[in-house]
């Protein structure tokens, strides 16, 4: 019997008690969201490669290769809005969702807010497992923001 798992937690990413920080602008952002997407191996050292398998209006499909386990999702695409990632339907997370949304209260201050919803997990866990998942999304979560932000810099203009 397996059990689900829903986790979600936001990040801020432009911080006015943070004057040094790059403030990013929504454009750059989701750029740097998509970059993570295409290549999310740049932030997560489990993956050995990925494949765009397909890319329609709004959706791609991708092959993850993680050692000798390969996995297949489909990632919806809400341009400078959202995107989500669907676990394969015939794999063991089969159901499994990740949704990435920007959200923005008040001009120009942008939070990027992360929903886990898990399926496939053993029906019999400890509190021990779950934190340490929710942890392990949460690290994740702040290594995609680090690198989005060294993407937006690097693609940022120089001044001369």
């Amino acid at each position: 019997m397996t059990h689900q798992l829903r986790h979600e937690h936001l990040i801020r990413i432009n911080d006015p008690s943070l004057a040094l920080e790059m403030w990013l602008t929504r454009a750059q952002l989701w750029s740097g969201l998509l970059h993570t997407v295409f290549e999310p191996q740049e932030f997560d050292e489990s993956i050995d490669s990925v494949a765009i398998e397909e890319i329609l209006p709004g959706r791609l499909r991708r092959r993850i290769r993680r050692g000798t386990l390969t996995l297949d999702d489909e990632v919806e695409l809400v341009e400078n809005d959202r995107l989500r990632i669907d676990a394969d339907p015939a794999g063991i997370f089969a159901g499994s969702r990740f949704e990435i949304r920007i959200e923005e209260p008040d001009a120009g201050m942008l939070f990027v807010r992360f929903i886990y919803e898990i399926q496939g997990l053993p029906a019999i866990r400890d509190e021990k497992e779950d934190h340490a998942r929710r942890s392990a999304y949460q690290a994740s979560d702040l290594e995609r923001i680090r690198l989005v932000r060294r993407y937006a810099a690097a693609a940022a203009p120089t001044l001369q």
